[in-house]
């Protein structure tokens, strides 16, 4: 996306938040990606940066597990304000050189939702439609320490990451059930929890997750709420390296509602 085009949305977005920012009802699933901060690319945020993101948090918000902001979100509780829930998508190496660290210090949980095919094969999973850019993934020893150490969950991200609407049945059951083939052999455990590759959710896909899953999460911002509450259908708020801390900090406050869909209808138009 064009980035006088970003900032425009992010702008106008933030000077409406200020007026009329969003009541906080429920719970926000942030997403992240890479932290190096090497990559030219909105999904890399540099380690400082995360760091200060999740200092944030620990002051100001509190930071539940994914399975406890699940089983809240299906009993119909009510929330406080300031409740997050942290994941990470692919299964970068950095998740466990500056990730890790920063959970272990804070006690903080979150779930990775890891290709199993970029870890166990190293599948070039690229950071999107860039596959020349050099990304390492973590290994089976380090997912099993941190598994072990009660802080990061683990869900599935499909094997090879591809869109699943573009797929034969064949291969999509493959893409579902590879990945709980993989943690049962190489960390005795069996993933309960779903992430849809690139936030593309289709109904029929759903259904076929469902066998195989006992949660899915997609994209689109907003919060999970208990009202609108959908296993397989939860909501997250991406955050993307342009976010800086201002952008950041109006994003959980609830002053950049819509901002997804802006984005979307910004795709459509320029026709990418």
């Amino acid at each position: 996306m064009k980035q006088w085009i970003q900032q425009c949305v992010k702008s106008s977005l933030l000077l409406a938040g200020m007026v009329r920012p969003q009541p906080q009802l429920g719970c926000t699933y942030l997403i992240y990606h890479r932290v190096s901060g090497n990559l030219p690319i909105e999904l890399d945020l540099p380690p400082a940066l995360l760091e200060r993101q999740l200092a944030y948090l620990v002051e100001t918000g509190r930071i539940i597990d994914y399975d406890t902001a699940l089983a809240r979100l299906q009993q119909d509780t009510s929330w406080l304000n300031g409740i997050f829930v942290l994941t990470f998508d692919d299964g970068y190496l950095d998740f466990y050189t500056s990730v890790f660290p920063l959970l272990q210090r804070w006690r903080l949980p979150a779930t990775l939702f890891v290709t199993t095919g970029f870890v166990e094969e190293r599948i070039a999973y690229p950071m999107l439609s860039n596959p020349t850019l050099a990304v390492e993934p973590v290994t089976w020893e380090m997912l099993g320490e941190m598994a072990q150490s009660g802080l990061v969950t683990l869900g599935a991200h499909t094997h090879t990451h591809p869109v699943l609407t573009k797929l034969p049945v064949e291969q999509l059951e493959e893409e579902l059930a590879k990945p709980i083939e993989l943690f049962r052999q190489r960390l005795g455990m069996t993933p309960q929890h779903f992430c849809y590759p690139r936030a593309i959710w289709h109904p029929d896909i759903e259904q076929r997750v469902a066998r195989y899953y006992g949660s899915a999460v997609v994209g689109g911002g907003g919060q999970a709420t208990s009202a609108q509450f959908h296993p397989y259908r939860i909501p997250r708020l991406p955050v993307r390296r342009s976010d800086g801390w201002t952008y950041f900090q109006a994003k959980i406050q609830g002053r950049m509602a819509n901002e997804e869909a802006l984005y979307a209808r910004a795709h459509c138009f320029l026709g990418r």
